[in-house]
């Protein structure tokens, strides 16, 4: 039971690098111009990515359930309605978006 729960951790990373790559960064295309397109820029930047999920992984704690829910109640979600209304805010009178803020909320 084990094995297939970490297979499937693993192949659903596979497929989120997979997914990252193709998505955002080209998937298969050579990002220096000039170099050839192929297969191998797809299986280096999954690597890339591969990496960057492991490592994090292997360096952020781990959290009980108790206190994911204390970080979620009391830091999570006060951040989250303050960054809300600080948007609505900046919205609401055209700040880091000029005139199609206001625009784009009927201003």
């Amino acid at each position: 039971m084990f094995l297939l729960y970490m297979a499937g951790e693993y192949i659903s990373i596979f497929l989120m690098c997979a997914l990252t790559s193709l998505l955002f960064f080209g998937g298969w295309l050579s990002p220096i111009p000039g170099l050839p397109d192929g297969v191998l820029w797809m299986i280096g930047k999954m690597a890339f990515f591969f990496f960057i999920f492991a490592m994090v992984k292997a360096i952020t704690p781990r959290y009980r359930y108790d206190q994911l829910m204390r970080i979620g109640w009391k830091v999570f979600l006060p951040l989250s309605l303050a960054w809300v209304v600080l948007v609505a805010f900046f919205a609401q009178y055209g700040l880091f978006g000029g005139t199609y803020a206001r625009w784009a909320i009927g201003g």
